[in-house]
C-alpha cells in the first residue's frame, strides 16, 4: 500500500476507490482495520475516496476534486465527536470508539456509523485449540493505566489469586504500557492456551482490542460492561462485576463442561466468520455507504439539527 496511491484497476472492472492511509502507520499494527479499508475501497468505485486515519493525528486534507470521502476514524478512545464530523466534504465516517452520550448510549446520526476495533495483533498460523486442551483456566496480560480505569479490576484479580491458592491455573502479567511485556506471538500464544480471557475496559473506554483478540483465539471473554453498539449485540461473552470475579470464573469453567457450551462455541466461530471477517465487514460498510449516499437529501435537516446540538453542547462544556 503506497501512501495516498490509488489501487490498480482489475481487468474488465471499474476503477476501485482511492485508498489513503493518511498517517502511514496502519501497517505497523491493526492490520485488521487496514484490510477492511482495502476491501471497502475495492467494493466502491472511483467516485469515492476511503481515508484511514488516527483521529488525533493530522486533520483530513482538503482535496481538490469531487470524490465522496469515506473516513475510517480511529483512536478517539473518549468516544466523542470525530474531528471530521463538521466537514461538509465527508460523506460518511466509520468510527472506532463510537460517540456516546453521558449515559453510555450511542449518539446515532446519519453521518457516522460504529465500526468494531477488531484485533490489533494478528493470529496468523495459530491453531484454535479445544478448551479441554488449554493450559490456563484464565489469563490477563496488560497495563494498569494511570486513569484508574482498571484499579478495581486489579484489586479484585489480586484478591482472587491470593484466596484461591492452586484452585485455578492462570497466567497474569501486568505490563508498563500498550503492547509491552510480551511479544505479539507470546501474547497470542497465551490467549490460545486460555479457556477464559479477562477483558477489563481500556484506559478511557469500555472497548478493548483484547476482547476481539480473545474471541478470535477461542478464549471466552469476561467483561464488566460494553457499549450498546451493533457489533456487541451478538458477541460471545460473559458479564461480571469485578468483585464477583471468582464466582464468575468458576461458573464459566463449569459451563465449559456442559453440553450447551457447544452452541456457545458455534457462536464464537460464527462471530469470527461474520462480524470479524474483513471481507464481510467491508460489504456491510459498503452497504452503509450506499444508503448514506441515497438518503443525503432526506437526512440533511436531521443531520444539521444534530450538528447544532453537538456544537451547543461543546460550547457549554468549554464554558
Amino acid at each position: 500500500l503506497q501512501h495516498g496511491d490509488k489501487r490498480p484497476s482489475t481487468s474488465g472492472a471499474n476503477m476501485p476507490a482511492q485508498l489513503v492511509d493518511l498517517d502511514g502507520e496502519f501497517d505497523l499494527g491493526n492490520h485488521f482495520t487496514l484490510e477492511v479499508a482495502e476491501r471497502l475501497a475495492y467494493l466502491l468505485s472511483d467516485e469515492y475516496r476511503v481515508v484511514v486515519k488516527y483521529d488525533r493525528a493530522q486533520p483530513l486534507p482538503t482535496y481538490s476534486d469531487d470524490k465522496l470521502n469515506v473516513v475510517i476514524s480511529t483512536s478517539r478512545e473518549t468516544h466523542d465527536v470525530p474531528g471530521e464530523f463538521f466537514r461538509e466534504d465527508v460523506l460518511i465516517i466509520f468510527q472506532h470508539y463510537f460517540m456516546l452520550d453521558g449515559w453510555g448510549d450511542p449518539l446515532h446520526n446519519p453521518l457516522a456509523y460504529p465500526m468494531p476495533l477488531g484485533p490489533f495483533r494478528e493470529a496468523k498460523d495459530k491453531i484454535v485449540q479445544p478448551l479441554s486442551e488449554r493450559k490456563y483456566d484464565f489469563s490477563f496480560v496488560g497495563q494498569i493505566p494511570d486513569t484508574g480505569a482498571r484499579d478495581s479490576f486489579k484489586r479484585h484479580l489480586d484478591r482472587l489469586v491470593d484466596k484461591s491458592g492452586d484452585k485455578f491455573k492462570y497466567f497474569i502479567k501486568y505490563t508498563d504500557g500498550f503492547g509491552q511485556g510480551l511479544s505479539q506471538e507470546e501474547y497470542m500464544d497465551i490467549l490460545s492456551e486460555s479457556k477464559i480471557s479477562l477483558c477489563p475496559q481500556g484506559a478511557h473506554s469500555y472497548e478493548t482490542f483484547r476482547f476481539f483478540e480473545s474471541v478470535m483465539m477461542g478464549a471466552i471473554p469476561i467483561v464488566e460492561q460494553l457499549p450498546r453498539l451493533w457489533y456487541y449485540e451478538t458477541s460471545p461473552h460473559f458479564k461480571t462485576v469485578w468483585r464477583e470475579l471468582g464466582n464468575t470464573v468458576s461458573e464459566v469453567l463449569n459451563f465449559t463442561q456442559m453440553p450447551n457450551c457447544r452452541s456457545f462455541l458455534y457462536q464464537v466461530a460464527n462471530y469470527c466468520n461474520d462480524t470479524l471477517n474483513p471481507k464481510n465487514l467491508a460489504k456491510h460498510l459498503r452497504d452503509k455507504v450506499k444508503i448514506r449516499k441515497a438518503t443525503l437529501d432526506m437526512n440533511k435537516q436531521t443531520l444539521d439539527e444534530f450538528k447544532k446540538l453537538l456544537s451547543a453542547t461543546e460550547l457549554r462544556e468549554e464554558l
